[in-house]
């Protein structure tokens, strides 16, 4: 196609000649034809060239690619060696981009491009050793680009190396010390865990460029895992401030002040913006989740005025009806009108099937279960709820079988085994119920009811009291306020004798949960064996109150006390 456009063009030319000349009479004298003279390499490479950007134009890349070998083979330049890596990077044939900007490189070593270009592809290889190293070699010969330093320390970043990154960028002359060195050495200390001195450094990096927004955002998230609320929110306010108001930074700045209980500033973000129903809603879920129902209302009760109302508000609407508002049909009425394969669908169900349970609507609850299932075969949720009903019905033989079969489906599913642990210890199979749990643990050894579950039942069998606290610590590490997880630890310290201990724990515990009879037996036994016989008294009449199912041996113990009930 060049060579026509070239004929073209010198066929134009002929004509042009001739039309001038065409007032002329005398015939001119018949002219020897010129010898042909060979094309230079030169105007064979740009041919080439040429022919490579049409070719790229129309999507024949693999020739493109050989018309670009074609002009580096004619007339090597370090940008057509660039070229050519790029153009194989974006294929993703980073053997073939290796192989051409390691030629570059041998014919023009102290090309910037493409040694940084030979590093990026070693990285996304994941070979950030070989990026590291070439960028080393290049900068003993030029240690004056400190943005190689900065690309290496990055790599290492990458790496999880962040005790070499950060000795990289320590090593960088102090005159040569930049904003971009500042913000990698703070996600540097980030990562080893030292976040003062990660703070130090992006504070240093916004000083020395105020428009850093990446080295402010990260110096935000820091103040943040290190739950300084109040500074984090100071930093993405100013982001704000700065114009940068995203939704990112937005949503950041909604659910710190929720964090800091400030509803009402966190409203005012919302409505910042406001134009984006998704943002509005992840703030709702926010302020449901923690109970700022009225706050809530405020962004949804408009949105139930719509008509249609929006089905992506239709779920929190139930959630205000029923936790805010204690209006189980209206939150019904809202769930139901959630389409079939809307993303809130599946969890629409489970609500609904929770909500006629709780009406006493049990068998249209199981119904609708069984319906769940068959619709959502790939969903583990409503088999453990399945097996949940039937438990609560003391179906226990049933509940066990749909376990049994879950487990046949999702073996591995930790859930499914605690509750199948849960239903052997119903049925009396301790032991089996025992195995279970032991198998959880195995498998996740933060899940924190199996390892409560584990220590308490060796407490209660009086086996292995030094595992049983292990395991007890081990769950309070995960959930440091479970209250019955305090009085697990409270009752094994009490069976080894170590009543002061037990007896602080017991305190806690009651405070976490006053509503549960076994607490505050054990909270009588504890002061009881303290020689607190009022507070011993005070135990077993909330635990008789409470009418737990031992009752008779409380009212014995009570009775004990020389008090009768």
């Amino acid at each position: 196609m060049i060579r026509t456009l070239v004929h073209r063009l010198l066929l134009s030319a002929a004509l042009a000649a001739s039309l001038g000349c065409a007032h002329r009479t005398e015939p001119l004298p018949p002219m020897t034809p010129p010898a042909p003279v060979p094309a230079s390499s030169e105007a064979e490479a740009i041919y080439s060239y040429l022919a490579y950007r049409e070719l790229l134009q129309e999507d024949k890349n693999d020739q493109a690619a050989q018309a670009l070998e074609q002009a580096i083979a004619l007339k090597p330049t370090p940008e057509l060696y660039l070229e050519l890596g790029n153009l194989h990077w974006r294929a993703s044939r980073f053997s073939d981009a290796l192989l051409v900007l390691n030629q570059g490189l041998t014919s023009y070593p102290d090309s910037e491009a493409l040694l940084s270009t030979l590093a990026k592809t070693y990285a996304a290889q994941g070979r950030f050793d070989d990026a590291v190293l070439v960028l080393d070699d290049y900068r003993k010969k030029h240690p004056e680009q400190i943005e190689l330093a900065h690309e290496a320390a990055l790599y290492r970043l990458e790496q999880g190396e962040f005790g070499e990154a950060v000795d990289r960028l320590n090593a960088i002359p102090e005159k040569d010390v930049n904003q971009t060195t500042k913000f990698l050495l703070g996600k540097g200390f980030f990562g080893l865990e030292l976040y003062d001195k990660a703070i130090t450094a992006y504070q240093q990096a916004v000083a020395i460029d105020p428009e850093y927004y990446n080295a402010w955002i990260e110096l935000g998230l820091t103040y943040e895992v290190q739950k300084n609320y109040i500074d984090a929110e100071r930093v993405f306010a100013k982001l704000v401030d700065l114009g940068i108001g995203n939704q990112q930074i937005l949503f950041r700045l909604i659910e710190l002040n929720l964090k800091l209980n400030n509803p009402d500033q966190a409203l005012s973000y919302v409505e910042q913006g406001s134009d984006d129903q998704a943002l509005v809603l992840e703030a709702v879920n926010l302020l449901l989740n923690q109970d700022f129902y009225d706050h809530a209302a405020e962004l949804l009760d408009p949105m139930a005025l719509e008509n249609p109302i929006p089905s992506d508000a239709l779920f929190f609407l139930a959630v205000l009806e029923y936790e805010g508002r204690d209006n189980p049909d209206k939150a019904m009425t809202y769930l139901e009108a959630i389409p079939a394969g809307h993303q809130h669908y599946e969890r629409s169900l489970i609500f609904r099937i929770h909500l006629l349970y709780q009406k006493n609507d049990r068998a249209t609850a199981k119904e609708l279960c069984l319906s769940a299932m068959t619709l959502f075969p790939k969903q583990p949720e409503f088999r453990i709820i399945m097996a949940e009903i039937h438990e609560f019905e003391k179906e226990y033989q049933q509940a066990l079988d749909v376990l049994l079969k879950a487990t046949g489906v999702w073996p591995d599913n930790t859930t499914i085994l605690y509750r199948l642990g849960l239903i052997y210890d119903r049925m009396d199979h301790r032991d089996q119920a025992m195995i279970m749990m032991e198998k959880v643990i195995s498998k996740d050894p933060e899940y924190a009811d199996a390892l409560n579950y584990l220590g308490y039942t060796l407490v209660e069998l009086g086996r292995n009291l030094e595992r049983a606290e292990v395991l007890i610590e081990s769950a309070l590490k995960v959930k440091p306020d479970n209250g019955y997880f305090v009085d697990s630890l409270a009752w094994v310290y009490f069976k080894q004798g170590k009543n002061k201990r037990a007896w602080q724990e017991i305190k806690r515990a009651v405070q976490l949960v006053d509503s549960d009879p076994v607490i505050w037996e054990h909270y009588g036994d504890i002061a009881r064996a303290m020689g607190f016989i009022t507070e011993a008294r005070r135990g077993y009449a909330k635990a008789l109150d409470l009418e737990g199912e031992n009752a008779e041996e409380v009212r014995a113990k009570m009775n004990a006390l020389g008090r009768t009930r």
